[in-house]
Order: C-alpha cells, then structure tokens, then sequence
C-alpha cells in the first residue's frame, strides 16, 4: 500500500479540505482508499482529520510533532502531500520532505516549482478540481511506480522522479557560502531583527538556526524582537499588530540600544510587519551598518496573502487604491481594517526604502513583485533561498 505524509498546518489556505475532499472521492467511487496517509499538524481542522482517522483505518493523525518524531514514520511513505491553494513564497516544508527521499505531489508554480517533478505535478493531471486531480495521480502512482522508482540515488544528491534538482543547493554549507558572498568578508556582528525570536512559527525557529549555523563560521549574532507569550496575549498582538505599527517605541528604543552596544556590520530584517512595524526599522537610521530586509510573506503587499491564489492578483504599485483592488469587498469592517493595514504598509515600505540596502527574497519569481510595488531597482534585490533544516 502506498504511503503519502502531510506535515503542514491543518489550514483551509494549505488545502487540506482538499485532501479530505480527495479521500472522500474514494468512498463515492466505491473504491478503496490504497493508501495510508500520515498526517500531522494542528489548527482548524483538527476535529475534521479526527473524525476522518476513526472512520478509515488507513488514516493516521498524530497532530503536532516535533521533526524527529516524524522522521520516524517517512520509511512508512513514499511521497509527500504539499498542498497549498495560496501563493507560497517558498517550499520549505518541500526541502524537509525531500531530505528524507520523499519527493513532493502538487502543483510545480511559485516556491514550490523548483522541488516538484513533471510527473508528481497536478498541472500535468486530466479533470477539473484539484481533488479529482490528486485522485487521479495517486490511482496512477498505485498502478505503475514501486518504492524503488522513487528512492534515492548512490550518492544522494536527487530525487529520482525524473528531475535534476539537487539537495545539495539547498544544504546548511551551500547556505553559508551564499552568506559569505553576500555579507563580504568584512561582516563579523550581525543583529537579526524579527518580529517574534522564540520559536513558535516556522520563520521564528528558522532565524533561531541561521544563529546557530552562523556562529560557529566566525559571526556573532544576536537576535532581537518579542519573546511572545502563547495563548490569548500573543493571538491578540497578532492580529492588532497595526496598531502597533504607528508607533513600536519599546522595540525600537531595545533595538538602538543593541546597535549602540554591538556596533553591528549588518541588520538583517526578518519579520517586521506582525508587532515590529516602522520604528524599529527606523532605529537603524545613524548606523553605519549594511541593511538587508527579507520579505518571507506576501503580506507587505496584499491584505489577506492567504487568500492569494496568483501572482496577477497582487496589484502593482502599492498603492492604497491597488491594495483594495488585490481583494475587493464590500464589507465596511474589512474595508477599515485594510485601510488601517495599508496605513501600516505604507508606513514600513517608505522605511525600508530609506533604510535599506538590499531586499533579499527565497524564490526567483517574488522579484517582480518587489520591483514593481516598491519600485526598487533590480540590482539591490536578491534571490536568497533557505537551508533545509535538519
């Protein structure tokens, strides 16, 4: 029997109703499911994959766990479900599955379409949905791979589905030689700024290992930003964080402070739009250091990026008009709320444009949109691709 794993938020933008419609397909075909899928993750639809794991025994839920606790399970699968109906910046999850030899099933477009092959691209599928596509695949999969067709070359370096992407780009070493040629050799004191530095999400737990993999190359690095509480209290500074974003003095007064006692070579922006906002950026006004902001989310752009579903739909310049027009309403609450968000935005882009000297993003085809929104010149934004993390 054929084993998929999904390891992702159990979120309506990462379509996992979409799996669930595509496991249902199975029941009104009279068919029997011919997989096993191991799924962890939490969040909304939990109760969902719940009732789904009592009802079909091939259905495994373990909700959320630790990547050493998954790994555990890979030998189990031979592929791995990458969904996501929003516009991804970059397969991060993707590069995980395919350290493990698991190569990924789902559209090949934006940050994933380097990780995934023709053959396991939904795009190449006959019918309409994306859950008649994904059944369609995997009845095919059933019918004419075997476990050796796609496990792991003698020396490790692909994938064998047909694709020449190599995991070796993506590794911890390749990382720090793209960072030495960025950063050039006078760089030693780094700050990374960030939103939140504990590790909560995967951007947080992912600066928390740039720290960890730069310091032993030489680099002193120091993160700075809110150590968030979990429960209602970080929720609450989430989803206000605008109003923040008009004035952050408490950060901003922290971050000067660090510059004034570090004398850093290079700020590295992280996440600055979720409690950090404008001031904290502006604090690195009389440093002399190098500026770098990495834009992870699509969310400097449009109000709802998980609502984001093509690269078009991200209207350019950012203007308050195109912000609205990115995705419309006519409800008069959102429409304040998008207001007060574009305020913000507006508030950040005219700081990085000031402050910064290089706009770094993960995936080629976010280029375009920094260029076009900001109207930053080609030269100063750089295409810098994350690590696989182990």
């Amino acid at each position: 029997m054929l084993g998929l794993l999904y390891f992702w938020r159990l979120e309506a933008e990462k379509w996992i109703d979409g799996i669930i419609e595509m496991i249902e397909l199975f029941e009104k075909k009279n068919q029997k499911i011919p997989f096993e899928l191991f799924i962890f993750g939490s969040w909304s639809r939990e109760t969902k994959i719940q009732e789904l794991a009592s009802i079909y025994p091939q259905i495994h839920f373990f909700w959320r766990k630790n990547i050493e606790t998954i790994k555990r399970y890979v030998e189990n699968c031979q592929f791995c479900l990458m969904p996501s109906e929003c516009l991804e910046t970059f397969g991060l999850s993707a590069l995980i599955a395919m350290k493990r030899w698991l190569p990924v099933i789902w559209y090949a477009r934006w940050g994933l379409k380097d990780f995934i092959s023709d053959e396991l691209d939904l795009t190449n599928q006959p019918w309409a949905t994306t859950s008649q596509k994904l059944h369609n695949l995997i009845s095919s999969l059933m019918a004419s791979l075997s476990k050796e067709e796609v496990s792991a070359d003698a020396d490790g370096g692909f994938v064998k589905t047909k694709t020449n992407f190599s995991l070796h780009n993506y590794s911890k070493d390749s990382r720090v030689v793209r960072f030495h040629a960025l950063a050039g050799k006078e760089v030693k004191k780094i700050i990374i700024v960030s939103d939140f530095i504990n590790r909560i999400w995967g951007i947080e737990t992912y600066i928390n290992d740039v720290k960890e993999l730069l310091e032993p190359h030489g680099y002193e690095v120091e993160l700075c930003g809110w150590t968030v509480p979990s429960g209602p209290i970080g929720k609450l500074v989430k989803y206000l964080g605008f109003i923040t974003g008009m004035g952050n003095f408490r950060e901003s007064i922290k971050l000067k402070r660090k510059i004034k006692k570090i004398q850093p070579d290079l700020i590295r922006y992280n996440s600055v739009m979720r409690y950090l906002w404008r001031m904290p950026i502006r604090a690195s006004k009389n440093s002399s250091a190098k500026k770098r902001m990495m834009f992870h989310d699509l969310g400097y752009f449009a109000p709802f990026p998980s609502k984001l579903f093509q690269e078009k739909e991200i209207r350019t310049p950012f203007t308050l008009r195109h912000f609205l027009q990115t995705q419309p309403t006519k409800n008069p609450i959102k429409i304040l709320a998008m207001i007060g968000k574009y305020i913000s935005l507006s508030l950040i882009k005219n700081q990085l444009k000031k402050r910064m000297d290089t706009f770094l993003v993960p995936s080629s085809f976010m280029e375009s949109i920094i260029h076009k929104s900001y109207k930053v010149e080609d030269e100063n934004i750089k295409i810098f691709p994350h690590f696989i993390q182990e």
